[in-house]
């Protein structure tokens, strides 16, 4: 028997910037954060950061999430080596002519390795780098942001006269345009997130519908125990590991969204100038605006549906979006956009025949993960994709 797919009891959803949101395009009631969900900051506030975080046991259970990562058997980004060197003068050719290090110093080099790991996205960039002795480097100034997550050891990141220490209970965040100094300990190894200033600018004006005065600045230390930055640590681990293990067959639309969710957590995590606006109330739209959204989604389903698309097309801020849909139907965008790809996935599957691959499916649909795509198609239709193939 044919289930009937609902999105109501979906509350809490805003960009699904939780890990297991972002597979399916909805985060699961577990993740939301009862302390936000607690707070009277406004409706939108609970809609923007309400699934970014856990529920205690959750965060407990993540506590080890970095360990994991790093003693897993391959390394973050395996599959975009930079470099991999035993020879200290390779390491500073490479530093100098691909990092920005203008010195590198160096402690015990007896049994040296270095590993840096990189791949480039349209508005981010994600690195690994790993060192297995003492290393000091420093570095010019860069045109991006950084975001430095300890996954194994302990270094401290110095710029504009402030040392910030990372280790299992910090980040460190390094603005665009300032030398900086990272010494590292033996063993160390770290993610890396790199993020356009700009284009980070540009996704908060598209959420708070003007474009804020002044300059974005963030604090350096981030702390790895709060809700926000868990929930950002565990959206770059889950997109890291869609990168190494589904490199060759990500559909574009949804990295494009991963992208966003990495740059919309970002602003949510960080300690900024802007951060309070974020909070703000804000004008609801008119429901006529959801009827609109919901045409636009429908025809554009297999494209990337951003922020930006969102706004332009409705005219008003993308707060007022999501305050709307929510208020009106009880559910986001994007769950009505994964609700509208499982249609098409469904519609895929009944006439393609035996000979018809799932994967293929699931992807040509912007589903990230074959196997969620699966458990989030039996939720919806009461049977798995499989088993649709099979009654064709």
């Amino acid at each position: 028997m044919r289930r009937a797919v609902s999105l109501q009891g979906r509350r809490g959803e805003w960009w699904n910037l939780s890990t297991a949101a972002l597979v399916e395009h909805r985060p699961p009631s577990h993740l939301l954060n009862p302390v936000v969900l607690r707070e009277k900051q406004g409706v939108q506030t609970k809609l923007i950061a309400g699934n970014l975080a856990a529920e205690n046991g959750e965060i407990q259970q993540q506590h080890s999430q970095a360990n994991k990562m790093a003693n897993s058997e391959a390394e973050p980004l395996h599959r975009y080596p930079m470099f991999q060197t035993s020879d200290p003068e390779v390491l500073r050719h490479y530093g100098s002519t691909l990092l920005g290090a203008v010195r590198i110093d160096l402690g015990n080099t007896a049994d040296f390795r270095a590993r840096v790991n990189l791949i480039s996205l349209p508005d981010i960039g994600l690195a690994y780098g790993a060192t297995s002795c003492n290393l000091a480097a420093d570095l010019l100034e860069a045109d991006f942001i950084r975001l430095q997550i300890p996954l194994k050891g302990r270094a401290a990141i110095s710029a504009e006269g402030r040392v910030t220490a990372i280790d299992a209970g910090r980040f460190a965040i390094t603005a665009a345009g300032v030398t900086s100094r990272s010494a590292c300990e033996a063993g160390h190894e770290r993610l890396t997130l790199r993020i356009d200033p700009e284009r980070l600018l540009h996704k908060l004006t598209a959420i708070l519908g003007v474009k804020p005065r002044g300059e974005m600045r963030f604090d350096p230390a981030l702390d790895a125990n709060e809700p926000y930055a868990r929930g950002l640590y565990q959206l770059l681990h889950f997109l890291s590991h869609q990168l190494d293990s589904a490199a060759s067959s990500m559909p574009v639309a949804a990295c494009r969204e991963l992208e966003q969710a990495v740059q919309i957590s970002f602003l949510w995590a960080g300690r900024h100038t802007f951060r309070h606006l974020l909070e703000m109330q804000d004008k609801e739209a008119a429901p006529v605006v959801v009827r609109r959204l919901e045409e636009f989604i429908e025809a554009h389903w297999h494209e990337a549906i951003t922020i930006d698309r969102l706004v332009a097309e409705a005219g008003v801020s993308a707060r007022s979006i999501f305050r709307a849909f929510d208020r009106s139907r009880g559910y986001s965008p994007m769950a009505f956009a994964r609700l509208i790809r499982l249609r098409r996935a469904r519609e895929m599957l009944m006439a393609g025949g035996p000979s018809v691959r799932v994967t293929a499916i699931a992807f040509k649909c912007n589903f990230v993960s074959p196997g969620r795509f699966a458990r989030d198609y039996r939720e919806a239709f009461g049977e798995l994709p499989s088993e649709t193939i099979s009654r064709t």
